[in-house]
């Protein structure tokens, strides 16, 4: 008779447990999507229209479009009919591209390797699909799959309308920086593997030292490229621009624009 009750104590005991552990792997998952849902809207990937800033200096006057790399249909939807609304009303656009500007497919090549040296990665390594109907290139990582929400990259300025007639590259190419780079902090040294290693496969070589990394991150692709835009913007003879640039350079360009001209004021 103990030994029946023992028995059905420790049935019990098991069924409490293993309830409890299914809950505990039902939270874990539920918790891991909430996490990744959190961490895509911190990237404001999800966003369906652009904040956009408005800054005046007298008669002259600028509104900066904030692009993201990755984004719903309906948020570069907006900025189309924004930048085609401006220009219609006279404004200039500045736009962000960090194209090549060398004289043959092998000077690319070695910039390409370079740049995955000196970044850690594959370049342009994002995995994306096509659909047939559809040649908006659809992201696949899992991590923006299950949202219900389409998240694409960036299109082309051309889908944006851009007036390629009038309009006006504000930076840097990436060669440049490379070159820039290269000529501060000394020549990036590509090893066997690098050479051996198609560009367009996962990239397992050593990487270049994490503090040379950091210093490029920050004082060329960013610092960098925000001194160059808020030049251009400041001596600019264009009285309305509108600068259609990164996000994440927002605040440094305008702190480099108003330290050379504390006459621009942000339009609230």
């Amino acid at each position: 008779m103990i030994i029946v009750r023992v028995v059905a104590s420790f049935k019990f005991v098991v069924i409490i447990s293993m309830r409890y552990y299914f809950f505990f792997i039902a939270f874990l998952l539920l918790f891991s999507s909430c996490a990744e849902s959190l961490v895509v809207q911190s990237t404001g990937v999800l966003q369906n229209a652009a904040r956009v800033h408005h800054l005046k200096n007298g008669d002259r006057e600028m509104i900066y479009i904030p692009m993201r790399h990755l984004g719903k249909r309906n948020y570069y939807d907006y900025i189309q009919r924004k930048v085609d609304s401006l220009q219609q009303e006279g404004f200039i656009v500045f736009y962000e591209s960090i194209a090549y500007q060398v004289d043959s497919a092998q000077q690319r090549d070695l910039y390409d390797r370079k740049f995955r040296k000196l970044v850690g990665h594959t370049v342009g390594s994002t995995k994306t699909y096509e659909k047939t109907s559809d040649t908006t290139k659809v992201l696949m990582a899992p991590i923006y799959k299950n949202l219900g929400s389409r998240i694409i990259a960036q299109p082309e300025y051309s889908f944006f309308k851009v007036d390629y007639n009038t309009a006006v590259v504000a930076d840097i190419p990436k060669n440049v920086l490379l070159d820039e780079f290269e000529y501060t902090y000394g020549d990036i040294v590509l090893e066997p593997c690098d050479w051996n290693t198609p560009l367009n496969e996962p990239y397992g070589c050593k990487a270049i030292k994490g503090k040379l990394k950091g210093i490029f991150d920050r004082d060329f692709i960013m610092k960098r490229r925000e001194e160059n835009l808020a030049a251009l913007v400041a001596d600019a003879g264009q009285k309305k621009i509108l600068i259609m640039f990164g996000a994440a350079h927002y605040k440094g360009f305008r702190k480099h624009l108003q330290e050379r001209d504390l006459n621009w004021k942000i339009v609230k």
